[in-house]
């Protein structure tokens, strides 16, 4: 059901040895049976609604000393981690990455004082896999949680994040750190798709993000109060301005966009009959929709302006990890292409990745390519020696190491179930970038080969040009994705009358395929 064959342990990612490796330093929960218990998962109503929850903790945490002792060495202190998701933002939004319209001055003004990595590419072009990577430090052909072929809606075609799977909240935590999610993404950030594992605190919160960094200061205020104040935290936060609905909310004086006749979800509906059905440009409607975005972007932007105020005004900020990344962006008819999850091209995979690690006050630009399974490896670099040497060997793919892969494997309901255009979108696409070139291997034969430095905007294959370029690529990329998950029956999530309604909301189900 969509998974690719394994043949055991010959990628680096593979992780046979993994908890030989950390049980050095510290005991892996997966090899106690007593202790693998699925409190923090899938299904489980203490993870979801409208107040943040405990979850209950693994008995191992129990057994490490209290305080920061579990963690970090005499004269380190353990800083506290701060991870900011800002779902379906594309990089080209960003001034820093080259943007125009001034539509983000105080991630700018990060981006000044932090690490940014000049090329970062999505694991996946939608969130669940994407997610899931950022998570495990993984890609999703390792970790699982990708996208399968259905033939009706009876089933959400996502596999769901195995309990086996290790993530960096579940490492963090059994180093003495209290881990707590705030996540706007109402339908796949629930526990049930595995997501929430690992996190001692899980809201999901359907709000803006005025709101939602106020709930992030709320949490953080409360920390401080609490029995646990002396232990470090890391939090997630994903945010939903820039997925549709697209967040319009317009300034003083900005001009308000007509809900009847200007709604985003409707509006993308529309863009999904022109581009995708009918095979026509993106033309005023694309535009339309694109100032929309770049409305959302804005007031994504205005609202972490306020929350990195507030976390100075708190005296948190120079000692804080803080991470800015996207976990896919979207296409406004870019190759024929609406929204996301549809297929692997830059402007869905293309995100921004900003970190400033603790007293950084300097900025950097970093060269190599990166990825969102990069990401447990790079927060480890900000963190205490100790707490280095005991994770790193868990999370070892980084900016540099192996190859940089994104996968599709399918695309959404509404777009494998479309009965005219459904068959484009019923394959598995992969990515392997080297240097300047991508080469997008599909399941169907039809491999593209792309120059991103002469042809930015991928219209010029090179296939012929570059053959044995293409041939070195496509063993390379087979070579490395050996030893990943094989193809078996996993866990997965019905879709009721409820979820039925959240799915259509976020343009997963229904609505494009209807005038």
């Amino acid at each position: 059901m969509g998974g690719r064959s394994g043949r055991g342990g010959g990628s680096w990612w593979g992780y046979a040895s993994r908890a030989q490796e950390v049980g050095r330093v510290c005991q892996h929960p997966r090899h106690d049976g007593a202790l693998n218990s699925h409190v923090q998962r899938r299904g489980s109503g203490s993870v979801e609604g409208e107040a943040l929850h405990c979850l209950p903790m693994r008995p191992l945490l129990l057994l490490l000393p209290l305080g920061l002792s579990a963690c970090g060495s005499m004269g380190e202190t353990p800083p506290n981690v701060l991870i900011l998701c800002l779902d379906t933002l594309r990089a080209d939004r960003l001034g820093c990455y080259g943007g125009t319209g001034n539509l983000t001055p105080n991630l700018d003004a990060l981006a000044a004082e932090a690490t940014r990595w000049e090329s970062c590419s999505a694991s996946s072009p939608w969130t669940v896999p994407s997610h899931a990577s950022m998570f495990t430090g993984k890609p999703p052909s390792a970790h699982g949680a990708y996208s399968f072929e259905v033939e009706d809606m009876s089933v959400d075609n996502c596999f769901t994040l195995e309990e086996e799977q290790w993530t960096l909240a579940e490492a963090l935590r059994e180093q003495g750190y209290t881990t707590a999610g705030i996540v706007a993404n109402a339908v796949y950030l629930k526990g049930e798709f595995g997501l929430s594992q690992g996190f001692d605190h899980w809201r999901i919160s359907r709000e803006r993000a005025p709101r939602l960094c106020k709930n992030v200061l709320g949490w953080i205020d409360g920390h401080a109060q609490s029995d646990s104040s002396d232990r470090p935290w890391t939090m997630f936060v994903n945010f939903m301005d820039t997925h549709r609905p697209y967040n319009v909310e317009p300034l003083p004086g900005e001009r308000e966009y007509d809900q009847a006749t200007e709604y985003s979800s409707d509006l993308l509906n529309r863009l999904y009959q022109q581009v995708i059905v009918r095979g026509e440009d993106a033309g005023d409607l694309g535009l339309t929709l694109q100032d929309q975005y770049n409305r959302a972007v804005r007031n994504l932007d205005l609202a972490l302006g306020e929350l990195f105020e507030q976390l100075k005004e708190r005296g948190l900020w120079d000692d804080l990890l803080v991470v800015v990344v996207s976990d896919h962006g979207e296409y406004f008819g870019e190759h024929g292409l609406v929204e996301h999850s549809k297929d692997v091209y830059e402007p869905a995979l293309s995100v921004p990745l900003l970190i400033k690690y603790p007293g950084q006050r300097a900025g950097e630009l970093r060269t190599e390519r990166a990825g969102s399974a990069h990401l447990p490896a790079l927060v480890l670099d900000g963190l205490t020696s100790e707490v280095q040497d005991q994770l790193s060997p868990a999370f070892p793919l980084r900016p540099g190491v192996g190859l940089v892969v994104s996968e599709n494997h399918y695309s959404r309901l509404p777009d494998i179930l479309h009965p005219t255009v459904g068959d484009r979108f019923r394959r598995v696409r992969t990515v392997v970038y080297d240097g300047p070139h991508k080469l997008i291997q599909s399941s169907d034969g039809n491999h593209e080969l792309y120059h991103l430095g002469e042809d930015p905007g991928e219209t010029v294959l090179r296939n012929d040009l570059d053959f044995f370029r293409l041939h070195r690529m496509l063993d390379a990329l087979n070579e490395e994705l050996e030893g990943t998950e094989s193809a078996r029956e996993r866990e997965t999530v019905r879709v009721d009358g409820e979820r039925l309604e959240d799915l259509k909301a976020m343009g997963y189900a229904g609505g494009p395929g209807e005038d």
